[in-house]
């Protein structure tokens, strides 16, 4: 990023800052001045959406501190200069090379992201990485990572991997619900995965990320994508059928990825895991209890049929998905719903499997 490019951004800032909260960027950088570098050499970066021309009076702005002797936090620490919210993450430059290196590695692998970013620790790490990526150094040297591609580039990747894996895994259980003619949860995870979808494309386009809460103003200089998402940006109204709609929010998923979304397609490479889920005979019902959740669903002859059948088949706490039987499809989208049932991707979603609209098939940008 050039000089001017960041005075600019860095003025914009500012005045934001300044409007909302009548503070600036000085205040800040004496606020978090106690988490630098004691020897000095460290860089200092404004993130999230304030710093990339987004967000509102209600935005937090946060701040990344990294140096060779910055102690990393375990979380963003809060603090506040007057009503302005500061959230500010330390670490050192190893962790954040070990960071990008572990995104390289996730990216390479064939295996799906959730495995390699998959809990709230690793998701702040997520998070963190494209703090560092797309923010604005206010003090110091830019940062720049050991790894062997940009950290923009490689940030741009993973959030647009991440979010078309988020919108095929929607698109798979809005597919089964509409099967099974459960129209009222097709309809409200179709337009989840239409918005994960516009994401993908949002990213891979090059925008920065700034959260699910500024989709609409982030696609605004995108017509083509905005005009997608005004189809199903507003769910039907009550007594309106909400098969169509559904139906069209996946068919915008398949557009916007590439990709066959529908439930045969996407069953191929699908498990489903459970743990502590019994079939019991209970005065001549059948009812599935679970242990976990201290809860039991009464199943008719047909569900408890399909249960055996698919629990027969489970290894290691999963079975594959049923392709090509309805009666056990729709029972593990209504387990899903209940929450005793998780999908289990066994590969990813590959950037090369994706074609993305306005985006060049070689990737370069």
């Amino acid at each position: 990023m050039t000089q001017p490019v960041t005075d600019e951004r860095r003025a914009r800032l500012e005045q934001r800052i300044g409007e909302y909260h009548g503070q600036d960027l000085a205040a800040v950088l004496d606020l978090i001045d106690y988490l630098r570098d004691e020897d000095g050499g460290d860089t200092v970066i404004a993130g999230g959406s304030l710093s990339i021309d987004q967000g509102n009076r209600e935005s937090d702005l946060d701040m990344v501190v990294v140096g060779a002797g910055v102690k990393t936090s375990a979380v963003p620490l809060e603090h506040w200069v007057g009503s302005l919210r500061v959230d500010a993450w330390t670490r050192s430059v190893a962790d954040v090379d070990a960071l990008f290196l572990q995104a390289e590695e996730a990216l390479a692998s064939d295996a799906p992201l959730s495995g390699a970013f998959g809990n709230a620790v690793q998701e702040q790490q997520l998070k963190l990485l494209h703090r560092i990526a797309f923010g604005l150094v206010v003090d110091g040297a830019p940062v720049r990572p050991a790894s062997a591609r940009g950290p923009v580039e490689l940030a741009l990747d993973l959030l647009t991997r991440e979010y078309a894996e988020r919108a095929r895994e929607s698109a798979m259980v809005a597919g089964l619900a509409l099967a099974a003619g459960r129209d009222l949860t097709a309809a409200t995870v179709a337009r989840v995965g239409a918005e994960e979808a516009l994401h993908a494309v949002l990213h891979g386009r090059g925008a920065a990320f700034s959260g699910d809460k500024w989709l609409s103003e982030q696609l605004i200089p995108m017509p083509d994508l905005q005009a997608l998402h005004e189809e199903v940006a507003i769910l039907p109204a009550r007594g309106e059928p909400l098969g169509p709609y559904a139906e069209r929010a996946l068919t915008i998923i398949g557009e916007l990825l590439g990709l066959d979304v529908t439930p045969a397609a996407l069953g191929c490479d699908l498990s489903w895991s459970y743990s502590g889920l019994t079939l019991l005979p209970l005065a001549g019902r059948k009812v599935l209890a679970s242990k976990d959740h201290a809860a039991a669903w009464e199943l008719d002859d047909a569900e408890a049929s399909a249960w055996a059948d698919l629990s027969g088949g489970e290894v290691d706490g999963t079975f594959p998905h049923p392709t090509d039987a309805p009666a056990a499809e729709a029972l593990c989208a209504s387990l899903y719903e209940q929450g005793v049932l998780k999908l289990a991707w066994r590969v990813g979603v590959p950037l090369g499997a994706l074609t993305l609209p306005g985006i060049d098939p070689e990737g370069s940008r």
